[in-house]
């Protein structure tokens, strides 16, 4: 990434501070990175293509105004800090409902920062943690939102997050050195195999301090710490559309396609419908 672009970036997150290497940059620009950029599989969903390339990348989501899933996310972050001067590298990990759920198809980042490694991620979607995380230590972390911990598993990690007091699996991974084709193949299965969730359903999401916003399938969510989430069924593709564009910030004037998500959002609608009235 060249000066010029990291400039690009941080005007697209609204990070306005001069950036160097140190905590409270990575924190801020993690923090705001997942406030302004959304999750969000719209080109899976749509057949279109995932491209890795940092050029391709940068267009679609700083130029753009789209989001990304983690390869795209993880990967454009990556590319910045390294241009401020941190030392970065990306690891893989196994993200699903449980742990035999998923292959290795999620991308996170290692930051060695002061001595300390920390776990860096603004590509998890719904549950994304919103600030560094410290390696070495099986506390619990606090970020903005709600408190992470990391947990030691023989030869691997856990990353776990407190919801409503309970501890959730979000992930497993490991400190293996991974090269771009690693990515590659991850992404290539994650954008096209019709047993990924990213080519079945909308899976959408963006986080700021107070509260965090989903829409999985047809299901928008609100979510806040401090008040009961509220969970609306979106039923058209004007509420869709309305929807990305209000609470996701996504600029879908370029989409091309997007027609086709109607009749995606009506069959799971259907489906729902359906299984509502066998009960």
């Amino acid at each position: 990434m060249t000066e010029q672009q990291l400039l690009h970036y941080c005007k697209r997150i609204g990070f306005d501070k001069k950036a160097i290497p140190n905590y409270a940059t990575l924190a801020e620009i993690q923090q705001k990175h997942c406030a302004a950029i959304p999750f969000e599989n719209l080109n899976p969903l749509l057949e279109l293509p995932v491209d890795l390339r940092l050029d391709k990348i940068f267009e679609k989501i700083v130029h753009g105004g789209r989001g990304g899933y983690c390869f795209e996310q993880n990967l454009l972050l990556l590319e910045a800090l390294k241009q401020i001067g941190f030392t970065v590298r990306g690891l893989l990990g196994r993200a699903g409902n449980d742990e035999n759920s998923a292959g290795r198809t999620h991308l996170i980042l290692l930051v060695h920062l002061d001595g300390e490694d920390y776990i860096v991620d603004v590509g998890y979607g719904g549950f994304v943690p919103t600030a560094p995380l410290l390696l070495h230590t099986e506390m619990a972390q606090k970020t903005p939102n709600e408190d992470f911990r990391i947990l030691k598993k023989e030869h691997e990690y856990r990353m776990e997050i407190n919801i409503f007091g309970k501890w959730r699996r979000l992930y497993e991974f490991d400190l293996q050195h991974q090269k771009h084709m690693d990515y590659e193949v991850a992404n290539w299965y994650t954008a096209t195999s019709p047993e990924s969730r990213f080519t079945q359903m909308p899976i959408i999401a963006i986080a700021n301090t107070d509260s965090r916003y989903t829409l999985t399938g047809q299901n928008f969510t609100i979510y806040s710490r401090h008040q009961q989430s509220k969970k609306v069924a979106l039923k058209t593709l004007d509420e869709v559309r309305d929807v990305l564009e209000r609470y996701f910030k996504i600029n879908l004037s370029e989409l091309k396609g997007f027609d086709r998500l109607g009749g995606k959002v009506y069959e799971m609608h259907s489906r729902a419908v359906d299984r509502a009235q066998m009960k």
